[in-house]
């Protein structure tokens, strides 16, 4: 007879069994007098070293980076490049080739905090589009491209930490700057080069209405694919291993 309370035992004790971080990953210790320097550098080095996936601390490549969201629905807005967007299939190139990276972590409030600055990040996708551009009608389906250039965002995770691992309980992912964005969508209306090409013209002279008509969607969307990617990590690895013992 198969002793139920073994098995759940088991279970249990594997399930909680934390993964050590990878030996070339900078560790830091939450009682050093300088954590968040130490805190800065230590993500500033695992990141670069992910042109490859480390899997056993659920981590993936970001060599391109493959958005673990595979479709993303964003509404029309109201600017008058005004269309609703599905879009599929995002890999993110130049991820890991920040300008700039600082990280802080609060331990009284359990908020983790990053601030990034890229000089350009390029995104890949499959899209679909229905809507209009004053009153001329677009629609389109098929490849796509995006290139943010000089841009800066914030980070926060609320954490807790329970069962000795640290879960994300809110994020938020506010853009700070943009200053350039260059778009490209093949395959618009049916195909229609002349069209696409001059729709693909207007797209890029009023990127600045549509991005800021819709920052907020465009913001939250960013936050969860940050937190799926980050809590995956975070069921890996336990606190103290992160941080040290409090």
């Amino acid at each position: 007879m198969i002793n139920t309370s073994v098995i759940l035992v088991v279970l249990f004790t594997t399930s909680c069994f934390s993964v050590p971080l990878p030996s070339t990953f900078k560790k830091c210790n939450r009682k050093e007098a300088d954590f968040n320097k130490c805190l800065t550098t230590a993500v500033q080095d695992a990141l670069h070293q992910l042109d490859k996936p480390h899997p056993e601390v659920g981590l993936p490549s970001l060599n391109p980076f493959v958005s673990p969201i595979t479709t993303i629905r964003i509404g029309a807005g109201t600017s008058v490049v005004h269309f609703s967007q599905v879009i599929r299939n995002v890999k993110i190139d130049k991820f890991a080739e920040f300008s700039a990276l600082n990280a802080s972590m609060d331990f009284n409030t359990n908020v983790l905090r990053l601030d990034v600055e890229y000089p350009v990040v390029k995104f890949e996708f499959d899209y679909e589009i229905d809507g209009k551009i004053l009153v001329m009608p677009i629609r389109g389906h098929g490849p796509g491209s995006l290139q943010a250039e000089n841009m800066s965002f914030e980070v926060i995770f609320t954490l807790e930490e329970k069962n000795k691992y640290y879960k994300v309980v809110n994020s938020t992912m506010v853009f700070k700057k943009l200053e350039a964005m260059r778009i490209n969508l093949e395959n618009l209306f049916d195909g229609n080069k002349e069209l696409g090409d001059k729709i693909n013209v207007v797209l890029n002279e009023n990127w600045k209405g549509k991005f800021q008509d819709l920052k907020d969607g465009y913001q939250k969307l960013n936050s969860e694919i940050l937190t799926s990617t980050f809590s995956k990590f975070l069921d890996k690895v336990s606190a103290s291993e992160l941080f040290g013992d409090p």
